[in-house]
């Protein structure tokens, strides 16, 4: 049944996800549908999406990324390079959530939301279970290299 959203507050606002084939993301996109935003999702690859119209951005491409978010007034980032090398991961990472806060600062968009997949923070063997995870925890390189987790 389709949701009535023609009195939701949020009629009219536009949001970017980035990586929206992505699973966090792809629930970020349904829920904020549901909601009665419009959604810009980006992908890298248009084919591996068949179910939601997107725009191609690639993170490192500052000019794609300033199209998808110009007109929107928030932006999820979700997207991340993925490789079997973890440390082939954090420059692209790191240029890509510069190039997102410049072109949403650019685009003047209202709010930008960070996320993150729980493995950035959970895969140390070392750490209690009781301990309660945040900021200053991180996932044991050594152990998902050793262990393949990134495989």
């Amino acid at each position: 049944m389709p949701v009535d959203t023609s009195s939701l507050p949020c009629q009219g606002q536009t949001v970017c996800v980035t990586g929206a084939g992505g699973f966090i993301a792809s629930w970020i996109v349904k829920l904020l549908l549901e909601k009665g935003y419009s959604v810009k999702g980006t992908v890298r690859n248009p084919d591996c999406v068949n179910l939601m119209l997107c725009i191609c951005a690639d993170l490192l491409d500052y000019e794609s990324l300033k199209e998808a978010i110009q007109g929107c007034d928030g932006v999820f980032h979700t997207a991340s390079p993925v490789t079997d090398d973890p440390e082939q991961m954090l420059e692209p990472a790191v240029n890509g959530t510069k190039n997102v806060i410049m072109a949403a600062a650019e685009a003047k968009v209202r709010r930008v939301v960070f996320t993150s997949s729980i493995g950035t923070v959970y895969m140390d063997p070392n750490r209690s279970p009781d301990v309660v995870v945040d900021e200053s925890c991180w996932s044991d390189l050594e152990f998902c290299k050793n262990t393949k987790v990134f495989n």
